[in-house]
């Protein structure tokens, strides 16, 4: 299995950024509770899937260039059974919104997908 220049696999990532999420947890319970609710009502069922929901977090996180939010959000997307093709127009709308910076994190995003849906490092 390959990795990405930095070594480190996509699971490995993940691992890393539930990790630091638990240690913030620990750290502050009451703002990350918080936190967590405003998570589970933002995601509430209604109009959109679940999957929807989560292409429009990634293409936030792809305009405000979080790459650990990318990650999470598409693991999330896959979870619910986003398609490659949804994300890819998410994408354009992620670069329509964010320019150059989002083209970057875009193409970031879609290596991610590819990864994660192959079962392979990115």
């Amino acid at each position: 299995m390959s990795k990405n220049p930095d070594n480190t696999s996509v699971q490995d990532k993940l691992n890393a950024i539930n990790s630091r999420a638990m240690n913030l947890y620990a750290a502050d319970k009451t703002t990350m509770t918080a936190f967590r609710g405003v998570m589970q009502a933002a995601n509430r069922t209604g109009e959109m899937s679940p999957a929807i929901k989560e292409l429009m977090a990634v293409a936030i996180a792809v305009a405000k260039g979080c790459e650990d939010c990318i990650l999470f959000h598409i693991n999330e997307a896959l979870k619910h059974g986003a398609s490659r093709q949804q994300l890819v127009e998410s994408l354009a709308i992620s670069i329509e919104m964010a320019g150059g910076p989002g083209t970057v994190y875009a193409a970031k995003a879609l290596t991610i997908f590819d990864a994660l849906q192959n079962g392979e490092p990115a």
